[in-house]
């Protein structure tokens, strides 16, 4: 756990949206100026970024012109039409009575529960072209858009697939201090800097997952503003209908690299750099070894000597014989 590489600081900032500056009508664009700006020196520092904790209204609509799911394309005798579902929240049940009742609409609609499919039934005398090629709600009623259809009168279309009414899957909260170590199957690099799940009802508060998996984003620069979007799966941002949320964000400045750096020693005026120290081998210090007079010739072996130190005094030995003999002639 020694080699855990700690943050040399960290600050954390509390996003209230009603704060903050913003663009356009809707509050899902932010402009946050921080007063104490973030500085770094790019050389040796980084910044790693992670959104602590978010608060979010499901207070957006699922079918609704924000997220450009809620217009149907058709034509009669070559004049063209459009028919917009009102912007709103929609159950199935609420979203077949619209388009039944609409009387502009030359269509009534019926559901079942069993397939999850819709009908639409032509209720006019004239042949209808439903151009699904150029509608954006085909998908939210189960049509496919690959081509337009005819329609005489008093017939049907039966959907391809089942309706989809859970519109908006994820949001996306971005923000420019995203760096290019994250992607999106979308559009390559992404400023994507964390995925909040939809996972409630209309009308409650979500919140982000601790569970989740949070992007830390990798920073080489000072961070004085933030521009923040909050938008859906296919980059639309979202319609809080003004209501107020927050998130909060933490900064971590980390080394670039981890270096080991050597132990240092002040010196007079200078610092002197000490050598790392190395573990040196240990003399070798046979605790067993007795020291007994070569001379003595008697001695064990088997108890006390190797073969190699019995031999060294046999030749020790039969020098100084050999040199009395010669001294003796």
């Amino acid at each position: 756990m020694d080699n855990i590489l700690q943050p040399l600081r960290q600050f954390v900032l509390h996003i209230r949206s009603k704060d903050a500056d913003r663009e356009g009508i809707l509050n899902s664009h932010l402009f946050v100026d921080l007063a104490e700006p973030i500085n770094i020196d790019a050389r040796t520092e980084e910044i790693h970024q992670i959104i602590l904790s978010a608060e979010l209204p499901y207070s957006f609509y699922n079918i609704s012109g924000d997220i450009k799911n809620n217009e149907i394309k058709y034509a009669v005798s070559g004049v063209d039409y459009t028919f917009t579902l009102p912007t709103q929240d929609y159950d199935i049940t609420e979203l077949v009575r619209v388009i039944t009742d609409d009387v502009t609409f030359p269509f009534s609609a019926v559901y079942n529960k069993f397939t999850m499919k819709i009908t639409l039934t032509n209720t006019s005398v004239d042949t209808v072209t439903l151009k699904w090629t150029q509608s954006n709600s085909f998908k939210v009623l189960g049509f496919s858009n690959a081509s337009d259809v005819d329609i005489v009168a008093g017939a049907t279309a039966i959907s391809n697939n089942i309706i989809d009414l859970a519109t908006i899957h994820s949001l996306m909260i971005k923000s420019n201090t995203a760096s290019n170590m994250v992607f999106s199957t979308r559009a390559g690099f992404s400023q994507t800097i964390q995925k909040v799940s939809v996972d409630v009802n209309s009308g409650d508060i979500i919140y982000l997952n601790q569970n989740d998996s949070r992007q830390h984003t990798v920073l080489n620069s000072n961070v004085d503003m933030l521009d923040l979007r909050i938008t859906d799966q296919n980059d639309n941002l979202i319609n809080f209908n003004n209501i107020n949320y927050e998130i909060t964000v933490g900064f971590f400045i980390y080394p670039i690299n981890k270096v080991n750096v050597p132990r240092q020693i002040e010196g007079r005026g200078r610092r002197v750099l000490q050598p790392p120290v190395q573990n040196p081998l240990r003399p070798f210090t046979p605790q067993n070894i007795i020291r007994e007079d070569i001379n003595n010739i008697d001695n064990d072996i088997d108890n006390h000597e190797t073969d190699i130190e019995h031999k060294g005094k046999r030749l020790i030995i039969d020098e100084v014989i050999k040199r009395i003999s010669e001294n003796n002639k």
